[in-house]
């Protein structure tokens, strides 16, 4: 019995720029299983860092709450996260240098 190691992800089901279903799996399964279920024009969009829910709108490439107007936030992987902090640390070091007449 082989084990399918992939990793999975989450996925919106888009239907008519509305989330259909949020669902964890593989991305060609779940595009396939939204177009069976939703219809030929559905598809799966990756949501892991987006907090959408069930009626939520996904127009032009952009999640938004059921109301169509306000943007679902971006959240960051750690990953994306500590990378920022890095570059934020860098950038108050020199800050701190050049008020400190560079004598760190």
């Amino acid at each position: 019995r082989r084990i399918n190691m992939a990793a999975h992800e989450v996925f919106a089901m888009i239907s008519g720029e509305t989330v259909q279903n949020v669902v964890v799996g593989q991305y060609e399964e779940t595009n396939r299983v939204a177009r069976c279920v939703y219809g030929d024009d559905a598809f799966a969009v990756d949501c892991l860092q987006y907090p959408c829910e069930i009626g939520d709108k996904y127009i032009n490439g952009v999640f938004y709450k059921a109301d169509g107007i306000t943007p679902i936030e971006y959240i960051p992987t750690q990953e994306q996260q500590v990378a920022q902090l890095r570059r934020e640390n860098a950038e108050l070091t020199l800050a701190l240098a050049d008020m400190m007449g560079g004598a760190m």
